[in-house]
């Protein structure tokens, strides 16, 4: 597997992994889902201040993940550097193999790389792998938004995860 950061001559891969994907209704709110999926959300996340990297294997995208830097973090009363991970997707037939903790663990670590003392994202609750993975890498639920969206007739909660990095040691990431 290669994991290389995703440029716009990577926009068409990305959309067809993110339609695949959204099949289930995992990416949110209907809006956020159907603006993720045209051509100028995706070439948003594919230029600063997003960093968005991707699982390869051979010429096939299985997976992305992004980070960008916050303007000024609510979580921290002193406005420290924080940062949001997002667009966390792995392909189904790729799922169970790894992809997506690879991802995050590396975007993790590049978080720490640029200084940050934390990290926050937003997880879709009919989503529970994705919310475990999250919990076994040391993020804390912080905010829930209780039916904050409709998918297919049923409503959903979002979930505000954060993970606090107790210090910016090589050792990887601690909660708080």
């Amino acid at each position: 597997m290669l994991i290389r950061e995703l440029n716009l001559a990577d926009a068409g891969a990305l959309r067809n992994l993110r339609a695949l994907v959204d099949a289930g209704g995992t990416l949110g709110p209907e809006s956020e889902r159907l603006r993720a999926l045209t051509p100028e959300g995706i070439a948003q996340q594919l230029r600063p201040p997003y960093e968005t990297f991707g699982a390869f294997i051979g010429e096939k995208l299985l997976g992305s993940a992004a980070l960008y830097q916050f303007p000024a973090e609510p979580f921290d009363p002193y406005d420290e550097l924080w940062f949001a991970l997002a667009g966390v997707i792995v392909h189904p037939c790729a799922r169970k193999q790894r992809i997506g903790r690879t991802l995050v663990e590396m975007c993790l670590n590049r978080i720490q790389v640029l200084g940050a003392h934390g990290v926050s994202l937003v997880v879709n609750v009919p989503n529970p792998d994705a919310k475990a993975l999250y919990e076994s890498l040391g993020f804390q639920s912080y905010e829930v938004n209780e039916g904050a969206y409709v998918h297919n007739g049923q409503r959903y909660d979002e979930v505000t995860m954060r993970l606090r990095f107790a210090s910016l040691s090589s050792t990887g990431a601690e909660s708080p």
